[in-house]
């Protein structure tokens, strides 16, 4: 009797364990977070997964996609830009007549404005998520890569602050 209680204190040691280990291990989270109000989305992603957001843009009205990529630590680097309208292209300082401009810039970082006319549209893997439910037109939403425990991640995305 006494060796099976030794045999399930220690499977339950050992299952605690394994738990805890799981709870702290760090993963990448995509954090979306209104700087001028309450309101912040966490996504759970990986290293080398793709990222878009689908806006109109401000000056031109135009459509277009960035697509980015998380990298490895904080970081996430912009992989390219699609439009079909020139104007869109030449902001971004591209002068041929594509509809996919390759880039290669590695950010920590980037600030955005809710659209005041057309919601900006965030694509990953198979869910999109409209940034309007960030916040009012015209707020600035901080754009960034974050590795935070699996215990952290349950925590804060188990309470959604949204403006």
């Amino acid at each position: 009797m006494k060796t099976r209680g030794w045999l399930i204190l220690s499977f339950f040691s050992i299952f605690l364990a394994g738990g805890a280990a799981f709870l702290l291990r760090e993963v990448p989270v995509l954090q979306i977070e209104n700087t001028d109000r309450p309101g912040r989305l966490l996504i759970r992603t990986e290293s080398a997964a793709l990222f878009s957001f689908s806006f109109i843009h401000s000056m031109y009205l135009e459509p277009a996609t960035e697509e980015f990529e998380v990298g490895e630590g904080e970081a996430f680097i912009l992989r390219g830009v699609r439009t079909q309208s020139p104007a869109v292209a030449a902001y971004y300082g591209f002068e041929e007549g594509r509809t996919y401009y390759p880039v290669d810039r590695k950010m920590n970082s980037f600030v955005m404005r809710l659209g005041m006319t057309h919601a900006q549209i965030l694509s990953h893997g198979n869910q999109r998520i409209s940034l309007a439910e960030l916040g009012e037109r015209g707020d600035r939403l901080e754009v960034r890569v974050r590795r935070m425990s699996w215990g952290r991640y349950l925590l804060s995305s188990g309470k959604k602050e949204r403006g």
